[in-house]
């Protein structure tokens, strides 16, 4: 008698049309059609864990601050997650993969941590022939407004450059990620630079803004800046997306990926979204720690992979993650308590909590004072004060950084109204009471004099 054995699935589809597959809602059915149960389908992602998911990192108007945050990262670390780098276009392994379910990680680009700084427009080039499909696009920094839309600089000028082109020209930070972003099966914007324009999108008090007029990739409703899919749908529209004598920006990027452009709350860029149809990411904070960067990449992985829930699953209303943005910062501060009794510290350094010395942790969302920021130790609120680096409107409605929101005593209506939107409003009698002179108190313990 012949020994039975277990039945062999065999579906005849590739990797990659699996994952195509794994980001459309007739999953289902599909399985269903081809006999397959979950079961099935996690062995199908498990098998192909050798092939790499790659991961393209571009620099924009940036300081680095997210690239030295990504360096430090512990929980996951680097050498945890990565297990191959590309360096001109070949693949180098470095370990085999030591995470369960994560498989290959392929840094295929990075212009700090790798040294190919002219491998932008190749990268690109390779991207767009769909070489490192599945990939993930990472965005570190500002992007810029270089086709005029709102300010009109010399003919062939530039903000913003990502390398050369084989002809020795410019290639423009706007173009690189315009591109990357029609094949990206998800993108990340790292920062507050990347995720709504930060400070070099200053708006001088929500008034004049610089000449570059920088933006993230997001909208930032609160100061009425449009984020970079928005800016680059616009550009084509209006045909002016030419360099390089040139058109550079030669297809609307939402007709690109099949995206709705809808101007709804917080507005459009929230909207568009990549091959596995998913929206921008945002990690925001300038810069996140390492750890949230880290894990959120993972959790991203997981998903392509076919192993995890989608990352709009666990999205909040201006893309962050629920997962570390889901609570105010406040909240997460183990100096609330203080904050509740009305005992605010006078100096720097006191143990009370912070709202009299300009903490803006109760306007602002984060799990820095909970987590730290390298190995669970630091963070904003364990030696200063939140400013708020989180959250859209950042820098302008918080500032002064350091003294108490001045909310009670709002300039113009204008001020007032953002504010209002924002949330920063907070109570007169708070206001106060973290002004009071004299020395603060703490509450004694029970049975002491």
């Amino acid at each position: 008698m012949k020994d039975s054995k277990p039945k062999q699935v065999k579906v005849g589809i590739s990797r990659r049309d699996f994952m195509k597959l794994a980001g459309i809602t007739g999953l289902t059915a599909w399985m269903m059609e081809k006999g397959l149960t979950w079961k099935d389908l996690f062995n199908m992602a498990s098998d192909s864990l050798a092939d790499p998911i790659n991961v393209i990192w571009t620099g924009n108007g940036w300081c680095g601050g997210n690239t030295i945050a990504f360096i430090d990262a512990m929980n996951p670390a680097v050498e945890d997650v990565i297990t191959q780098v590309t360096i001109n276009l070949q693949p180098i392994t470095l370990r085999a993969p030591s995470i369960a379910n994560l498989g290959n990680v392929n840094l295929v680009y990075h212009p700090i941590l790798m040294p190919q700084d002219d491998m932008a427009y190749p990268t690109m080039e390779a991207a767009l022939a769909g070489v490192f499909d599945p990939y993930v696009l990472v965005v570190e920094g500002t992007m810029y407004d270089e086709f005029g839309l709102y300010y009109q600089k010399p003919k062939d000028s530039f903000w913003c450059s990502a390398g050369r082109t084989p002809s020795g020209n410019v290639l423009l930070c706007d173009e690189f990620v315009f591109n990357l972003m029609k094949r990206a099966a998800l993108v990340y914007a790292t920062g507050a630079c990347a995720t709504y324009g930060g400070i070099p999108s200053t708006t001088n008090g929500l008034g004049q803004r610089s000449p570059t007029y920088t933006m993230g990739m997001l909208d930032d409703p609160y100061r009425g800046i449009l984020g970079f899919p928005a800016y680059i749908h616009e550009v084509y529209q209006k045909g002016l997306g030419y360099f390089r004598g040139e058109q550079v920006i030669d297809e609307d990027i939402y007709a690109v990926t099949n995206s709705p452009y809808n101007t709804a709350y917080p507005g459009p860029s929230y909207h568009w979204l990549s091959t596995l149809k998913q929206p921008i990411v945002a990690i925001a904070a300038d810069p996140p720690a390492g750890d949230w960067i880290m894990r959120t990449l993972v959790a991203g992985v997981l998903y392509a992979r076919g192993l995890g829930p989608a990352p709009s699953e666990s999205l909040d209303v201006f893309n962050r993650p629920k997962y570390f943005y889901g609570n105010e910062t406040h909240q997460n501060c183990p100096r609330a308590g203080f904050f509740a009794q009305g005992i605010f510290a006078k100096n720097f350094g006191d143990p009370q909590c912070t709202y009299s010395q300009g903490c803006k942790g109760t306007e602002a969302n984060s799990p820095a004072p909970l987590l730290g920021w390298v190995g669970g130790v630091g963070g904003c609120t364990r030696g200063g004060v939140c400013i708020a680096c989180t959250a859209p409107g950042f820098p302008d409605l918080y500032e002064p950084f350091y003294a108490p929101p001045n909310a009670p005593t709002l300039p113009s209506t204008t001020l007032l109204a953002a504010a209002v939107g924002a949330g920063i409003v907070v109570g007169v009698g708070s206001y106060y009471l973290s002004r009071r002179r004299g020395k603060p108190t703490i509450p004694k313990a029970k049975g002491m004099s």
